[in-house]
């Protein structure tokens, strides 16, 4: 049982770490736009970050 907790730790962590990958992938894409290209988007520079997160994360 211990064994378990212990392996599906490891698995939430390295998927974790994945999913912020994911989101600073994300966040660097989409800050290399202008602000036009973010408004086009429906985005705004401040929106970059929960944005990104969300995306990676969705609901967790």
């Amino acid at each position: 049982m211990a064994r378990n907790r212990l392996v599906s730790g490891f698995a939430d962590f390295f998927g974790d770490i994945a999913r912020a990958r994911q989101a600073s992938s994300i966040y660097n894409d989409l800050s290399g736009l202008s602000d036009e290209g973010l408004k086009a988007r429906g985005l705004s520079r401040s929106d970059l970050p929960n944005y990104a997160f969300n995306k990676a994360f969705g609901s967790k």
